[in-house]
């Protein structure tokens, strides 16, 4: 079962999702199946198949206007509900429908026709929304096809038993049959709903059909393809049942009754759906990659065209055979993809607007043309005139396709030019995008010529993912452009396709003035791994002292995969030596992506060394090195890597392990028995799903950690909610509340299933109570079933409530050093003395922020005298200050820590200049009390641009740019502040994106202020 789910692209945690879908549409398509066959049987032979035509002209504007109910039903109610009552309602029209045929009223056999014609568009479009609710856009490129696929399967089902059951039962019953079928849908409908059906956004935010139809309209007839397409659709559909009125003719005159005629239906659409299936798999890309889009579709009129010539010579039953049979397995088969894929060339925006415009409008007067031309041909035409009317409207379609051709030449060109790069290719395994389309190569090519350097520089990169040799010569060409992007790209594309033949080619570029382009020639080389001449051998040799850091290490990794392992060694290991950081880091990430091409030539200790740089940068790419080296030496220095003070080194040394897969599990397990909570975290990251061996450990882990989430849970509730120090105390235990959930879900993702828990866990970090709520539903569904259901329980229970006195108790004995201190510090802000013998015994511990802590609580209760310590700014205080700062509110304490370090405190009378405009900048400042002016001299006179207080932050700018002050800074009162310098700064938007987010909101909120000021 999982080599099947992993055939067919099934991820773990879709196979039920995948089997409930794939069941419902099953069943519609054999229901419907079996419904169109009764339906038509019991219309031809007891109302007369001659009146189809009149119900032609009636089905268009029934469509239509179901069409617009449906939309209008889907856009006002929630989705679970209408689609159920919709399923109750037409359960019920059938059976009633069904009883009524007992009775005499001819009437009633075009209702049905037309009821089960107009059941089957609304099922169809109501599967794919069904879909669609469940179904991301990633998962929609892997399972629509396996949907389409069931449904395929069940029409071929439903419509091969068709005859046995219209014999043995009646042609009438197979209505119920029909309805049982759909009362199965409605039960899947309702499970599906439950389980898998995500939050949409509120009615009044959608758009109705009819505005669908008008922005669909709007764009059309500014289209020149677009307004193609909907001629064509008009003719198509007059096509589609010019062919199927004969068809249902003859096959009506060749059967004594209906239960005759349902059962050749059943069987005839059985086989054409299978082969249409076979077709579609096996032969519908290499069309699209031969011929192309455009010529894919104009094949239709001229299978259209053979069949009105097969129908006209041989007006028979096994005439309709042929002409039905090939005209829907063509149109099914290959025809209906490449229709589709036209639409690919409208802006993603718009596309769902003029498919509906399409669909409803040009279609539908199509179907009624089409009643009203068989009407007319049926009173003034023989047969063979029919046919032969039918010829010429054929003709008619294929020239309006024809012309389409250069239609849409120049919209792939407009798209290409506007930037819209999925037009040209796509990740999914189905056709969806055109990269495999003649067409689309050929006006990509073109582009390459374009005036326009971007549009080049597009072409270039979009023809390398397009994946066809034959772009070689063009992109070849593209090496001597005057525009250095261009160049750049066409030669990482000539890498991407394997182009050997351009291989001296490349080599030259070598040469080129621009350093990206050399780049990419040098990455290009990487890929071809050409023959190691001399001459190249030595232009490689001479890179390796480029000014470009990137250079000169793709350089190395060129003629180590060249093999002169040792050449690009000795440089590696020299510039592992260099006191330039970003070179240091260059030449690691250039070990770890070469380390399979030097031979052994290149010993592990210095990137071992790396491991205790100073940077964090350095030790982070030392991690990923490491990924390469086997050895357990390398093992073991990635697992004292989890203890690093800093989460991304963590992080690059526990993706480091479980590349390494198994054979470090007894390593990394060890860290579990550390009680290092971050550490831990990064050793079950380390670890390799599903690996029995840990398991044990992991349950024994998991109860630990449950027990620790029960007693988070317990303290958090019973603090006061009032104080500086409280309020971080309950906030950082709801935080350490959030890292233990998440921890216990990658206990469950270990033992059982990581993506649906690493999916349970966004949900419930979202913050929205009905996503945690669905999200405990899944764990209790996809998890291990003990676990979970321990978790569930304990998440969905009332914490114990504790006396603050027992609390507070506890968290002083916390191993957490950030907890123990803000409990200090909130005993301190609480006045409570009963712990002085606790805090005196603090007074000696070997941290120096609880030996801190407990001086200053010790202080305020005179139980310490102030003289005995020294008279700064302890580091809590510094911490609780800096929380108040906007742009670190959301940081941790030990986050905050980090900062507090290195900002210097200030204090500043009134009047004092901090910084002149023009002057160099290697200061910025937060404002912890006070007010401090923003001036400009502008004319001679200086301008008041604007006050900051308390929170704020001023002289970021000048830092981030590395430019001179652009204003003067003045203290208004005395004012205190946190200085922090320029680089450090820098270091810290680079190392911490939550900071490096809260200063773009802060500069967002001061220019609204600057347009708002000017506005007024």
């Amino acid at each position: 079962m999982q080599k099947l789910a992993s055939l067919l692209k099934v991820r773990p945690e879709e196979g039920s999702l995948v089997l409930l879908v794939g069941i419902l549409f099953m069943c519609i398509q054999a229901g419907q199946g079996m419904g169109d066959n009764a339906a038509s049987a019991l219309f031809f032979l007891r109302f007369g198949v001659d009146f189809l035509p009149y119900m032609y002209l009636i089905l268009g504007a029934t469509t239509l206007v179901v069409t617009l109910a449906y939309s209008a039903g889907l856009g006002r109610f929630e989705r679970s509900r209408f689609f159920q009552a919709l399923i109750i309602s037409l359960i019920v029209i059938l059976l009633v429908e069904r009883i009524a045929l007992t009775k005499p009223f001819s009437l009633l056999y075009p209702i049905l026709w037309l009821t089960v014609s107009c059941m089957g568009m609304i099922f169809g479009t109501l599967s794919w929304n069904l879909a669609g609710a469940v179904c991301d856009t990633r998962q929609a490129k892997r399972l629509f096809p396996l949907f389409a696929s069931a449904g395929i399967l069940g029409s071929v089902i439903g419509n091969s038993i068709t005859g046995l059951i219209a014999k043995q039962l009646g042609t009438d019953n197979l209505l119920i049959f029909y309805a049982c079928l759909l009362g199965l849908v409605f039960i899947l409908t309702r499970l599906i709903a439950k389980k898998y059906f995500r939050p949409v956004k509120s009615a009044e935010d959608r758009s109705s059909f009819g505005d669908d139809l008008r922005a669909g309209f709007d764009f059309v007839r500014g289209s020149a393809l677009m307004k193609l397409v909907a001629y064509a659709s008009i003719l198509f559909s007059i096509l589609y049942f010019a062919i199927a009125f004969p068809f249902n003719k003859v096959v009506t005159a060749s059967f004594p009754d209906e239960a005759s005629v349902a059962g050749f239906l059943g069987l005839f659409n059985g086989i054409a759906t299978a082969v249409t299936f076979i077709v579609s798999l096996l032969l519908a890309n290499r069309v699209y990659a031969r011929l192309g889009v455009v010529n894919s579709v104009l094949l239709l009129p001229i299978v259209y065209f053979i069949g009105f010539i097969v129908f006209a010579n041989q007006f028979s039953l096994n005439g309709a055979v042929i002409a039905r049979f090939s005209q829907w397995v063509f149109l099914a088969g290959v025809a209906d993809s490449a229709w589709n894929a036209l639409f690919n060339v409208v802006p993603s925006q718009r596309r769902g607007q003029v498919q509906a415009f399409n669909n409803g409008v040009p279609s539908q007067v199509g179907v009624a043309l089409s009643g009203v031309l068989l009407i007319l041909g049926e009173r003034v035409l023989t047969t063979p005139q029919i046919f032969w009317m039918g010829m010429a409207v054929a003709l008619l379609c294929g020239f309006i396709v024809w012309r389409m051709r250069a239609a849409y030449g120049d919209a792939l060109i407009q798209a290409l030019r506007a930037g819209r790069f999925e037009v040209f290719s796509s990740d999914a395994t189905a056709f969806a995008g055109l990269q495999g389309d003649a067409a689309a190569l050929n006006v990509v090519t073109r582009a390459l010529k374009d005036s326009k350097p971007t549009t080049r520089r597009l072409a270039a990169e979009i023809l390398g993912r397009m994946k066809n040799a034959s772009a070689i010569p063009a992109l070849t060409h593209q090496l001597s452009d005057p525009e250095a992007g261009v160049r750049a790209a066409a030669l990482h594309s000539l890498g991407e396709l394997r182009a050997a033949s351009a291989c001296d080619l490349i080599l030259n570029s070598l040469n080129d003035s621009d350093e990206e382009a050399r780049r990419q020639a040098l990455t290009s080389l990487a890929q071809l791994e050409p023959e190691a001449s001399p001459t190249l051998l030595a232009k490689l040799e001479t890179l390796l002292n480029d000014p470009s850091i990137p250079i000169r290490t793709q350089a190395a990794a060129c003629l180590a995969k060249l093999g002169q392992s040792e050449k690009a060694a000795t440089s590696l290991m020299k510039w592992l030596q260099d006191g330039d950081p970003a070179l240091r880091v260059a030449a690691l990430d250039t070990v770890g992506r070469i380390a399979t091409y030097l031979n052994g030539k290149f010993e592990s200790a210095p990137v071992l060394s790396a491991l205790h740089d100073d940077s964090v940068l350095i030790r982070q790419a030392a991690c990923r090195a490491l990924t390469s080296f086997k050895d357990e030496a390398s093992a073991k220095a990635l697992v004292a890597r989890l203890y690093d003070s800093d989460a991304a080194v963590r992080s690059a040394a526990a993706e480091s392990l479980h590349q390494r897969g198994a054979e470090t599990a007894p390593l990394i397990m060890e860290v579990l028995d550390s009680k290092d909570a971050s550490a831990c975290d990064a050793a079950l990251d380390a670890l390799a799903p599903a690996d029995a061996r840990t398991f044990e450990r992991l349950r024994l882990f998991a109860g630990e950690e449950i027990a620790r989430l029960r007693t988070l849970r317990s303290h958090i509730i019973s603090l006061p909610k009032e104080g500086r120090a409280l309020t971080l105390l309950r906030e950082t235990l709801q935080n350490r509340v959030r890292v233990c959930e998440k921890r216990l879900l990658k206990i469950i993702g270990l033992l059982s299933n990581p993506r649906a828990m690493e999916l349970v866990r966004k949900s419930m970090e979202g913050g929205d109570a009905e996503a945690r709520a669905s999200a405990l539903e899944a764990l209790e569904t996809l998890g291990d079933k003990t676990l979970a259901r321990d978790i569930v329980s304990l998440l969905e229970e009332e914490p114990e409530r504790l006396a603050m006195s027992i609390v507070m108790e506890k968290v002083l004995d916390s191993k957490d050093r950030w907890t123990r201190a803000l409990a200090i510090r909130a005993i301190q802000e609480l006045g409570v003395k009963e712990f002085n013998s606790q805090l005196a015994a603090f007074g000696s511990d070997p941290d120096a922020l609880i030996r801190e802590s407990a001086t200053e609580a010790l202080i305020q209760f005179d139980e310490v005298s102030p003289m005995e310590t020294l008279q700064t700014v302890s580091m809590i205080e510094r911490v609780l200050l800096l929380r108040e700062v906007p742009i670190f509110a959301d940081l941790l304490p030990e986050d905050l820590e980090q900062i507090a370090k290195i900002a210097r405190e200030q204090w500043h009378p009134n009047g004092t200049v901090l910084f002149h405009e023009g002057e160099e900048a290697n200061l910025m400042f937060i404002i912890v009390d006070g007010q401090v002016r923003v001036l400009r001299t502008a004319d001679g006179k200086e301008q008041v641009l604007a006050q900051r207080g308390p929170g704020d932050f001023v002289g970021e700018m000048a830092i981030i740019e590395s430019a001179p002050r652009s204003a003067t800074l003045v203290t208004q009162g005395d004012v205190r502040l946190l200085a922090i310098e320029g680089e450090t700064f820098k270091g810290i938007l680079r190392e911490r994106p939550e900071v490096s987010l809260a200063v773009l909101k802060s500069l967002s909120r001061r220019l609204r202020e600057m347009v708002s000021e000017r506005g007024s």
